[in-house]
């Protein structure tokens, strides 16, 4: 019988351990198959590449066979070396936990020649795969890197438009589009652009992104979700004050601080409308509009400071922007795109 007491005698049967009145899984812990047969892996001796193209790739699929199984034993070995640091940290037994740091330190030595072994195979089936991989390994970096270039750069050129449907502003948009369009400034427009079945709120993050936005702000627009979205969009993003081209049309009421209350008083009542109309319906199944009134909400929040700015920039007026043919804007927006 073993002597617990005696360190030189460590046992490798852990099934009657018992570790602050619990048992240790035997399964999981035991060390008595280290160097068994699930550790027995024949790496055998790698053949160098020939010229024969079946021989390699014979080779090739028996190293890789072998990578799996050597994967497969450090797995194992892993969770061995787990459990057993496990039950040294919740021994309290002196002689025990000297036995635990002996089994430990073996176990351990298994999992590093084990891992020596894999990083080997691993090196081996890097090297039989190089010259061909190599190729196109190049080949596809070169395709990737060209493919971002081509996307930073139409990115870096995009201009948007922000604008509410309808009315007086879309037909002052259209006549800006008209006229940027005639000096080789190409605008992407929702209404042209978006295309059947696109996406909206992607579309409308896409604007919030852009280089330069333009957006034509009229009193629908403070008025509208997803103008708004796309407003705050835009504000959330990095250099927005270099990347914010206004134009405010004479509809909008911002320049005295009664009438941007009101705006600020319109999300309120949009939040509480919708609020009450939700409690009148079972919770359940009510995706979107939960995501609606946190939208309305941030809008509220932000609402002050956007409208703050706009007052407090000179983002001449509509007439001003006729009358020289949007020259200013075209300037500003030439000198952001160069940057």
């Amino acid at each position: 019988m073993t002597d617990p007491e005696d360190p030189k005698q460590v046992s490798n049967d852990l099934r009657n351990a018992q570790f602050c009145g619990g048992l240790i899984n035997a399964d999981t812990v035991n060390a008595g198959q280290i160097g068994g047969d699930i550790y027995n892996i024949h790496l055998g001796q790698q053949t160098a590449a020939s010229g024969n193209s079946l021989q390699s790739q014979n080779q090739r699929e028996r190293s890789q066979q072998e990578r799996d199984s050597l994967e497969k034993a450090y797995t194992l070995q892993s969770q061995k070396v787990a459990n057993i640091r496990i039950a040294l940290l919740i021994e309290t037994d002196v002689s025990r936990k000297f036995q635990y740091e002996q089994q430990l330190q073996a176990e351990e030595r298994t999992l590093g020649e084990l891992g020596d072994k894999l990083d080997a195979i691993e090196q081996q089936l890097q090297a039989s795969n190089f010259s061909h991989s190599k190729q196109e390994d190049k080949q596809k970096q070169l395709q990737k890197e060209l493919e971002q270039e081509r996307k930073k750069l139409k990115y870096e050129k995009e201009i948007f438009i922000s604008y509410a449907w309808g009315g007086d502003s879309e037909t002052y948009v259209n006549h800006l589009d008209e006229v940027l369009q005639s000096k080789g400034i190409a605008i992407i427009r929702d209404k042209r652009d978006l295309g059947y079945k696109g996406l909206i709120k992607a579309f409308m993050e896409k604007i919030g992104s852009g280089k330069c936005v333009i957006a034509v702000i009229s009193d629908k627009y403070l008025k509208s979700p997803n103008c708004m979205f796309e407003l705050v969009q835009i504000a959330k993003n990095d250099d927005f004050y270099d990347r914010f081209f206004p134009i405010v049309l004479p509809d909008v009421q911002i320049y005295k601080p009664i009438e941007r209350i009101k705006y600020i008083k319109y999300w309120e009542e949009q939040i509480k409308e919708l609020d009450e109309a939700m409690k009148c319906v079972s919770a359940t199944n009510l995706q979107g509009f939960r995501e609606e009134i946190d939208l309305y909400t941030e809008i509220r929040h932000t609402i002050a400071e956007l409208t703050n700015l706009l007052k407090d920039m000179n983002t001449l007026t509509p007439d001003i922007h006729n009358e020289s043919v949007f020259d200013e804007l075209s300037k500003a927006i030439a000198q952001r795109l160069d940057e």
